[in-house]
């Protein structure tokens, strides 16, 4: 009897052994584990352990990756060919496009010719502006994501170039049969970039035109803490899905009339943060609302 206790204690004694050796095995790998999540290495898990079980888990592990990794070395190859697609074919557009644009300019000018062709002469110069409009944000975007936007913060008057930019889409707006509320409070002053506020203005507004339904309302405040634009447009048509509205190229034809370029939130984003502001939205069946906010 005395033998089977010693025996059992003795294969206790071999389990517990081998069980803090792997349990100190799987804290060796998960230490490694974290330390290639948080940094970007090609490293490998180095394991000490004679333990089968403990060695095979490990190939395995650096088997998938470097599954992972091949599959990040060929995303990033993937979007920075696109990246450069959008380059070259932005660029390649803007010429033609400019001299299509003044010939149908011309034409539009032209009071001897007939209805009918000025009519269509008409459409092509609008048809023009919308695709230059699209060029304009492809532009802007490879801007941004090649890192060559410079921000020139200066105490800028943001109450007075707001209401420029309204100012300058008020016959848009009277045309899309859109009931514009100012809030405009005077003289709000901040420090920020003159040409990215004036393109966060544009394509606020911008997106009140190709959206919005009979009312909107543009509010600009100030306070101790910082500077805050609200903008809120009626909807003729709920969005389905507002998380993925900031996202680059994703769109919703809500007026069931425009094609967009699904960039005009996603810059309106990017360029308030490199402003060191914060850009929000929030949406029910029968409105959309804009907050950007500028604090200390």
């Amino acid at each position: 009897m005395t033998l089977i206790l010693v025996g059992l204690c003795i294969v206790m004694a071999l389990a517990l052994i081998y069980l803090l050796i792997v349990l100190n095995d799987a804290d060796a790998l998960t230490k490694q584990l974290r330390f290639i999540n948080q940094h970007d290495t090609n490293g490998q898990l180095n394991v000490k352990t004679r333990n089968h079980h403990v060695v095979t888990l490990a190939r395995e592990v650096d088997q998938l990756l470097a599954r992972h990794r091949d599959v990040r070395r060929q995303s990033i190859q993937t979007k920075n060919q696109l990246d450069l697609a959008i380059h070259n074919i932005s660029h390649d557009l803007r010429t033609p496009l400019t001299v299509a644009s003044g010939y149908a300019q011309l034409l539009v000018s032209d009071e001897t010719l007939p209805a009918t062709t000025h009519e269509q002469a008409t459409r092509l110069d609008r048809n023009l502006e919308t695709l230059t409009k699209h060029l304009d944000l492809l532009l802007l975007y490879n801007r941004l994501i090649e890192n060559r936007i410079t921000i020139s913060p200066k105490r800028l008057n943001v109450s007075k170039q707001l209401q420029q930019a309204c100012l300058n889409v008020y016959d848009a707006l009277q045309q899309h049969h859109i009931n514009v509320t100012l809030a405009i409070a005077p003289n709000v002053t901040w420090q920020l970039d003159e040409e990215a506020m004036n393109r966060i203005f544009q394509n606020i507004l911008g997106n009140i035109l190709d959206h919005g339904y009979q009312t909107a309302e543009i509010q600009l405040t100030q306070d101790q803490t910082g500077v805050t634009l609200t903008v809120t447009n009626g909807l003729q048509t709920p969005i389905k899905d507002a998380d993925c509205l900031i996202d680059k190229f994703y769109t919703e034809d809500l007026s069931h009339q425009k094609q967009n370029a699904g960039l005009g939130l996603y810059i309106i984003s990017e360029l308030t943060h490199l402003q060191h502001g914060e850009m929000t939205i929030s949406t029910t069946h029968e409105q959309f609302k804009i907050s950007i906010q500028f604090t200390k």
